[in-house]
């Protein structure tokens, strides 16, 4: 018989902590790199084109750059990511920046960095210095200047992405000679971010008008329409309806959802009639230790449906730290514990009723699906704890 190498029990338990020790490190690297990108997000963040020429805009600026370049600084001192990494990682947090902006912002931000660095114009502590302090130059003075003049493109001289770093000498030299051609081409790319930044303006006004449905109206228009119908109907809008209910888990934590879970009901009236029903959505989530089902989050909501009407609706769940206080103090984890357990999601139970009478109902599997069964005697959404 072949026989197996066993190891001490001792010295597996070191590999397991250790383990154990290497997943907590990165969990904390990777917190520390989100919140050194979150503050670096605070000053990269995008800006609406100036309306006008200010004079003022580019002390403003100089503000935002050395806040910037301050912080890229001392992520590359210290154990934190490359400077490139640290930025593109801060401009994921900047919402409303479009694909231009986000280029030129990188670059921006990147060059003034690595002329400053370059040039020696940072303390021992990372603070920023104007004065050159090493390689050619030494002792002059360094000054921040837009890329191209505000009375030549006022829209964007309030822009970051137009700021750059030079020497006195060079920005002498500059005026006596007047724009160049590297002058002309970032003028052309800042053209293009400004217009990509009117777009997103127009969306904006259109996402944020009023809300219409899949065929254009609004909530009120909805309703008149549904009313209509409903009369036109008579005596068989009040039967019981027949509806097609569809659910899927759309959203998990992450930065766009803000850390929380979304699920999404379809909802769809095959009756030839109109008709309004309840959803109710249950999400559910289960404890890492003794695995029990709790409730995250329910909502309960009148739907007005006409004739093959097909309506979405979502469900969020609060944030995901949100729920690990009580759950670990329902598994009675121990505080020294606490911290190698997770928040876990179980899934959703959607119903559609109309009164008591319950029409349609469907669950993230066959488990969940079963607690809405209305021929299940007793159902366990019924006693489930709220966290």
């Amino acid at each position: 018989m072949r026989r197996f190498r066993q190891f001490p029990i001792a010295l597996t338990a070191s590999f397991l902590a250790i383990a154990v020790l290497a997943q907590g490190s990165a969990s904390a690297a990777k917190s520390g790199i989100n919140r050194d990108a979150q503050a670096l997000a605070r000053h990269l963040r995008a800006t609406p084109p100036a309306s006008k020429a200010n004079a003022d805009e580019i002390a403003r600026l100089r503000q935002r750059m050395i806040a910037a370049i301050e912080l890229v600084e001392k992520s590359h001192r210290g154990n934190g990511p490359a400077p490139e990494s640290l930025i593109e990682n801060a401009l994921d947090f900047c919402e409303g920046m479009g694909d231009y902006e986000r280029l030129l912002t990188m670059n921006a931000v990147l060059t003034t960095w690595r002329t400053a660095n370059g040039r020696g114009l940072f303390t021992e502590n990372g603070k920023f210095y104007e004065r050159i302090t090493r390689g050619r130059g030494v002792g002059d003075r360094c000054v921040f200047e837009l890329i191209v003049p505000a009375k030549d493109f006022p829209a964007a001289s309030n822009q970051l992405a137009n700021v750059r770093l030079v020497t006195e000498e060079q920005k002498r030299r500059r005026k006596d000679e007047g724009p160049d051609h590297r002058q002309a081409a970032h003028r052309s790319q800042l053209e293009k971010m400004i217009a990509e930044k009117a777009g997103r303006k127009q969306l904006a006004a259109i996402e944020n008008g009023p809300k219409t449905n899949s065929l254009g109206e609004t909530a009120e228009e909805a309703l008149a329409a549904w009313e209509k119908e409903r009369e036109a109907a008579g005596e068989l809008a009040g039967k019981l309806p027949n509806i097609r209910l569809a659910g899927r888990v759309t959203g998990t934590p992450s930065h766009m959802t803000r850390n929380r879970w979304r699920a999404t009901a379809e909802l769809t009236n095959l009756s030839n009639f109109p008709t309004e029903v309840t959803l109710d959505i249950y999400f559910l989530g289960i404890t890492d230790r003794k695995k029990d089902h709790y409730l995250m989050a329910k909502s309960s909501q009148s739907v007005k449906l006409r004739r093959g009407e097909e309506r979405s609706l979502e469900l969020y769940t609060r944030a995901e730290s949100s729920y690990k206080g009580k759950a670990d103090d329902h598994d009675q984890v121990p505080k020294k514990e606490r911290k190698h357990t997770q928040v876990r999601a179980r899934g959703f139970v959607m119903v559609v009723r109309q009164g008591d009478e319950v029409v349609a109902f469907t669950g993230s599997d066959r488990l969940l699906a079963n607690y809405a069964d209305p021929k299940v005697e007793y159902s366990p959404l019924r006693s489930l704890p709220a966290f």
